[in-house]
């Protein structure tokens, strides 16, 4: 098969993936070789949504680049249930009906699961949702996302969160995408914004966090182009991240973590990773955490991804 005939297949696959959305379902195929379902011998993974709560668009570069020997479904939303306010009011209740389609889709051998931003949040609690179920579940791959809640992030006046944002300066002017697009208006926004999350922090608000209490995505991603449902799901997960306090867990991480992080905020992924679940191994991406899961950068992550992949599953066929 050809590139260019191979990236078609997998764009196909991609609007197969989106297509499910209007269906009732949670895991839907994002690559090629998922179109078999869970009987096939091939190592799967299982990646939880982003923000928007639609898995497909975020991961199909990476999952394009696990072709053909990984399996690559993603969980998302099911859109059926975004209008009912108590779907996503918490991350243990949306956990709890991730985990519950899992056993379903697969009803034995070992799960590998993670996410994406606040998918690894979710994933974080479905692994301990399944673990709670007896479930053998592999290590929890986070890709650039961390509880909020944990109590362990460094504060925006501590020495060390200013040596990290000086740092991330070169990286900054290098790589980050809205310097490329070499327009004074996305870099007039990406400073404004970025100033806006260290205002809040002096304000003593968290990123995200409203004056008066809760919490709003719209400063952070923009929803303009989704229903009211959807926007409404969205802003409802947003909030039940910030109450979800994790307990500090004991089974095995790989965190991907974005090298280049905004101009004026550090969200400390593998940081607070390390602290509440000491067997993280932390791996930098070259990029954006946007850019990290696109070219040029998305190939460095694809290709350590793999290798972990086939590496547990060899070691669990030789169980």
């Amino acid at each position: 098969m050809s590139a260019a005939s191979g990236t078609a297949a997998a764009r196909s696959t991609a609007l197969f993936a989106i297509a499910s959305r209007k269906s009732e379902r949670a895991i839907v195929p994002i690559n090629n070789c998922a179109l078999g379902g869970a009987e096939s011998r091939l190592p799967t993974f299982y990646c939880v949504h982003s923000a928007s709560g639609v898995a497909g668009t975020d991961f199909l570069d990476l999952a394009e680049r696990l072709e053909p020997s990984i399996r690559f479904f993603g969980i998302q939303a099911p859109p059926k249930h975004m209008p009912d306010a108590q779907f996503g009011n918490s991350v243990e209740s949306i956990a709890d009906y991730y985990a519950q389609a899992l056993v379903e889709f697969q009803p034995t051998g070992p799960l590998l699961l993670g996410g994406y931003c606040v998918g690894a949040v979710i994933a974080l609690a479905v692994a301990n949702n399944l673990r709670a179920r007896g479930r053998d579940v592999g290590p929890l791959i986070a890709i650039d996302g961390v509880p909020e809640n944990t109590g362990s992030a460094r504060r925006p006046w501590e020495p060390q969160y200013a040596l990290e944002l000086i740092r991330n300066v070169y990286g900054w002017m290098k790589h980050g995408d809205l310097m490329r697009n070499r327009t004074l208006g996305s870099l007039i926004w990406s400073i404004s914004n970025n100033a806006s999350a260290i205002g809040r922090s002096v304000l003593g608000l968290k990123r995200g966090e409203k004056r008066g209490g809760g919490y709003a995505i719209e400063g952070i991603m923009d929803v303009s182009r989704y229903p009211p449902a959807h926007k409404s799901f969205i802003n409802r997960l947003f909030n039940a991240l910030f109450k979800y306090a994790p307990a500090n867990y004991s089974g095995d991480v790989v965190v991907y973590e974005a090298a280049v992080k905004p101009l004026l905020y550090s969200p400390q992924i593998g940081h607070i990773w390390r602290k509440f679940a000491p067997h993280s191994q932390v791996v930098e991406i070259v990029g954006t955490h946007i850019g990290m899961m696109h070219d040029p950068y998305v190939e460095a992550l694809a290709k350590d991804l793999q290798a972990r992949i086939s590496e547990y599953f060899k070691k669990q066929s030789q169980r």
